[in-house]
């Protein structure tokens, strides 16, 4: 079993994934069976049938459907359907640990409460990288299935079976970065996704769907509100409380989908996606007097099927975009590259191969060390689960290699997405699905602590015991006053996130700026650690313990002072 830490002093992130398995009715719950007693009973049935309706609704209402769901399992907690739609608002949304406790209740109270429990359970622990266990319950789910239905299923639990073997692996060797949430500032307790940074990393524009006026509509598609522009500029090392793009972008209500998809390197043209439940195109607008202008359509890249996200190269010369062009692609969405020729003109649009695009859907492409590293997020390849992202690299004659699974913990079981890099490779910034996240999506930043250090060996040849020249005194220079010990005292404790008992772990605090190691501690048994730090700043953190994940994050101590006591926890 995979175990997590929780660290006192820092916050934990949790893997999720996307809903992968939709259920548009929500499973029967019977009057009969559910009721107990009298008392209480006609409030808690009102609040079975809210939930009920707010389920089918879509994923948008899951959230509100499983709060009225916990007012009605205060009356009957042993309802095993109550149990089980509990548990599947939680799998689909933010919690994926209080999803098995439910779902797993649902299952011992009434085995065979529905067809597909075991299926859910097996998305569960997937979710929470307990690999295992979701391949056992898979493979009982597929077993155990009646022949008819078995052909349904059988490719999608295949596909989930190898996510979970490549989970594994990725799991085994976590890459040294830490990921942290942009705030509230950015994020919402909606959806938020797609960030396009600027060259200088100064700005940044991306996709919300969140409510922004009582005239704001949602999709029939998931009851969530439609997509829209927001924009947020970088003070310091905050990103500022981000604002709706002006009415010409995003119309003057959202009653429909309006994404950024794309910024040119000189900040002057801004790209856009505009599209409805069917399908959408690529449009343009540029930037006059410090307004954007009405956008226009990409016309040489739209067709008859949707075109959904784009990245241009640094001289404007070549372009990428995702469409979901059938008679052109490899299956689902894929990858296509458009050049310009002497002329200035666009050339034809085409597909970027079966190197880089699957059967699967791929989306998100962006540019990375001057344009010779493509980003992109696939549901194929080595995915973990949901959208991973990859990289590919360009050779010198021009042909992109067999994408790189970018590892754990940027991609999880969930979706990972809209992956873009800083210039110099140190930072980037994705959309994921976390349970530090403020609700769905929230857009994070990565911070790369680089390769560890290893410790030097050094050679001394005049050791003390055996001097070649005897010494006048014991003391290698004179005597002075020492100076105050200003050095920070950094206090803790680290608990199992599940049980609260102590660990005992390695801790090592890293100067970001160096990229190296500056100290280390190791946690007793009651897991309590302390450790001298040279200043106040942001350092990166690494804990490693026997048994459990690498755990890596950021503490900021840079407005700390000298005198000032700070014991976390």
């Amino acid at each position: 079993m995979i175990k997590r830490i929780l660290i006192i002093l820092l916050l934990i992130e949790a893997v999720q994934f996307s809903s992968v398995h939709a259920q548009v009715n929500p499973l029967k719950i019977k009057r009969r069976e559910f009721k107990k007693q009298e008392y209480g009973f006609k409030d808690a049935w009102l609040n079975v049938k809210d939930g009920n309706y707010f389920f089918s609704l879509g994923s948008g209402s899951y959230r509100e459907a499983r709060e009225y769901y916990l007012k009605a399992y205060g009356y009957n907690p042993d309802n095993a359907e109550l149990n089980y739609m509990v548990g599947r608002c939680y799998l689909f949304t933010d919690n994926k640990f209080e999803s098995i406790k439910y779902i797993k209740k649902a299952y011992d109270l009434k085995p065979d409460v529905n067809f597909d429990i075991h299926l859910m359970l097996g998305m569960a622990y997937h979710q929470i990288l307990e690999f295992d266990k979701a391949i056992e319950e898979y493979n009982y789910f597929i077993n155990n299935l009646h022949p008819k239905f078995r052909a349904k299923y059988q490719s999608q639990i295949d596909l989930y079976i190898q996510q979970c073997k490549n989970g594994k692996l990725l799991a085994a060797q976590p890459k040294r970065v830490v990921i942290n949430n942009l705030g509230k500032g950015v994020n919402s307790i909606y959806d938020e996704y797609g960030p396009v940074i600027s060259n200088d990393g100064q700005e940044m524009y991306f996709t919300s769907r969140r409510k922004y006026s009582k005239k704001s509509e949602k999709s029939v598609l998931d009851d969530k509100y439609f997509e829209d522009v927001y924009y947020s500029d970088l003070d310091g090392e905050i990103w500022s409380r981000a604002k709706r793009l002006d009415k010409k972008i995003t119309g003057r209500a959202n009653t429909t989908n309006i994404a950024v998809v794309g910024l040119s390197p000189d900040k002057q043209k801004l790209y856009i996606y505009k599209g409805d439940n069917k399908r959408g195109d690529l449009y343009v607008s540029t930037l006059k007097k410090g307004l954007w202008t009405k956008p226009k359509s990409l016309s040489k890249f739209n067709s008859k099927y949707s075109e959904v996200s784009m990245c241009i190269s640094s001289d404007e010369s070549v372009l990428y975009f995702i469409s979901g062009n059938a008679k052109k692609g490899y299956g689902g969405t894929d990858i296509y590259i458009s050049r310009k020729n002497s002329q200035g003109k666009w050339g034809k649009p085409e597909n970027a191969g079966n190197v880089i695009n699957t059967f699967f859907d791929e989306l998100g492409v962006s540019l990375g060390m001057n344009d010779s590293i493509l980003y992109f997020s696939s549901k194929g390849h080595n995915s973990m689960g949901g959208y991973d992202v990859f990289q590919s690299t360009l050779s010198n004659v021009g042909l992109w290699s067999k994408p790189q699974n970018l590892g754990y913990p940027i991609n999880t079981p969930n979706d990972d997405v809209f992956y873009v890099v800083s210039p110099d490779g140190k930072t980037a910034y994705y959309s994921s699905n976390r349970e530090s996240g403020l609700g769905g999506m929230d857009i994070y930043k990565i911070i790369y602590l680089g390769a560890e250090k290893a410790l030097l060996a050094g050679d001394v040849e005049d050791l003390l015991a055996g001097a070649k020249i005897p010494y006048d005194d014991i003391y290698f220079s004179p005597l002075k006053k020492l100076a105050v010990d200003s050095t920070i005292l950094m206090r803790g404790f680290i608990n199992d996130s599940e049980n609260q008992r102590p660990i005992i772990a390695k801790i090592e605090l890293i100067d970001r700026d160096r990229s190296m190691v500056i100290a280390t501690a190791i946690s007793d048994s009651t897991g309590n650690y302390s450790v001298k730090l040279p200043e106040t700043k942001m350092y990166g953190v690494e804990i490693v313990a026997k048994g459990y994940l690498l755990y890596l994050d950021i503490v900021d101590l840079s407005q700390r002072t000298y005198d000032e006591e700070f014991s976390p926890g």
